[in-house]
């Protein structure tokens, strides 16, 4: 097992981050939805948004960073958890399955 010097065992560092995700749901009628990243690994990332997703399902997802210096990021990822924050926000963590 790797050595860390921090609380987290996590085997990919997080970093916190926001930008804004632009993400569809594989499978769906391919309507956007909006949602703000606020941390990224080398394999997941979390974000809130305020549309339900369903934990399992497969997303498509696009980030924006800000300002021109950077691509947008495009992946695609599995819901593994979903959390209501409120009555209109959810707190979703996205593993990645591909990215390009």
């Amino acid at each position: 097992m790797t050595d860390y010097d921090y609380d987290e065992k996590r085997d990919f560092l997080r970093m916190n981050i926001e930008t804004q995700i632009t993400f569809t749901i594989k499978g769906s009628d391919s309507q956007s939805h909006h949602g703000l990243c606020d941390n990224l690994s080398a394999t997941g990332l979390s974000m809130i948004t305020s549309y339900a997703l369903e934990e399992g399902c497969k997303i498509e997802l696009i980030m924006n960073p800000n300002g021109d210096r950077l691509p947008p990021f495009v992946a695609e990822g599995t819901v593994l958890r979903v959390e209501a924050k409120g009555s209109d926000k959810f707190h979703a963590s996205i593993s990645m399955t591909k990215t390009s």
